[in-house]
């Protein structure tokens, strides 16, 4: 499938409705589907390895373990078998969540004098976090196995599409703005970490493994790993799927089954949204 058709299916995703505005717990953070289970002949490809760190990580004081951020929300999707059978996602969303860890890319970022632009307009860039630096030349995304985006401060903005192997973006503070980033490949992975992320309208990260014919493909890992603080009035999804098992010829038998996943994911977050308001409205009418 071509780039400008993994776009339009991203364009379908709908993302988490909760604003980041302090450090309280998400209540419905963390989701996995249910499906058939993976010993069945033909299922999908299992998610990628995920890992989530630092200040996207919170205690959740009810349960006595980790969860995400308020408006941070984590989607594992397993792919779909040749006859539309969904794979169970056999990872616990919760294993996902870890300590934050240094990060020798990000020290680097830091001390540099550069900004870098990714698909913003120029009254999407906030002057306030480019005085004294200088815009960086952004390195061409076709045709390349490897993807590495650094500088003081980066900013993205919209749908940006990525196939390739190694992806990563490292900066001192990171600013997404209605972003929806998801690197498709057979193997490989996608490694963000900064400092700082600000969040400005509903963004998504992930992954999703190629659909095959021949092969049952699971998605690219997925690293995030915001050092200091989240911020910014926006919320964030992350997910990695696992691709889809099918039909040698069926390419558009492949288009129909993401815009499938597109659509699970806006109800799963419809549900989420409207389990978090009913529950906001019981703890005030007490």
């Amino acid at each position: 499938m071509n780039i400008s058709k993994l776009l339009a299916t991203a364009v379908l995703l709908s993302l988490a409705a909760c604003a980041v505005k302090d450090d309280k717990a998400s209540k419905v953070a963390l989701h996995a589907n249910d499906g058939t289970p993976t010993g069945s002949a033909s299922t999908g490809g299992q998610p990628g390895k995920v890992t989530i760190m630092g200040a996207l990580v919170v205690a959740d004081a009810e349960k006595g373990t980790k969860t995400l951020k308020s408006g941070i929300s984590l989607n594992l999707q397993a792919g779909k078998s040749a006859t539309g059978t969904v794979a169970e996602v056999t990872s616990k969303p919760e294993d996902s969540l870890a300590e934050s860890q240094t990060d020798t890319s990000v020290d680097s970022a830091a001390v540099e004098s550069t900004y870098l632009n990714v698909g913003c307009s120029d009254d999407q860039i906030d002057k306030t976090y480019t005085n004294g630096l200088e815009a960086k030349t952004l390195p061409d995304f076709k045709n390349t196995t490897s993807v590495a985006l650094s500088a003081k401060v980066v900013f993205i903005c919209g749908n940006v599409g990525l196939q390739t192997i190694s992806a990563a973006i490292k900066a001192d503070t990171l600013v997404l703005n209605a972003v929806n980033l998801v690197n498709k490949v057979q193997v490989g992975g996608l490694d963000i970490a900064a400092n700082n992320m600000v969040l400005k309208g509903q963004n998504r990260l992930g992954t999703m493994g190629v659909d095959s014919a021949e092969a049952v493909v699971e998605g690219p890992r997925l690293i995030v790993n915001v050092i200091k603080e989240v911020s910014g009035e926006g919320s964030l999804m992350l997910t990695s799927q696992g691709g889809n098992v099918i039909a040698a010829t069926a390419e558009s038998a492949t288009d129909s089954t993401e815009q499938s996943t597109a659509e699970k994911l806006q109800t799963i977050h419809d549900k989420n949204e409207s389990v978090q308001v009913k529950k906001q409205n019981l703890a005030v009418n007490r």
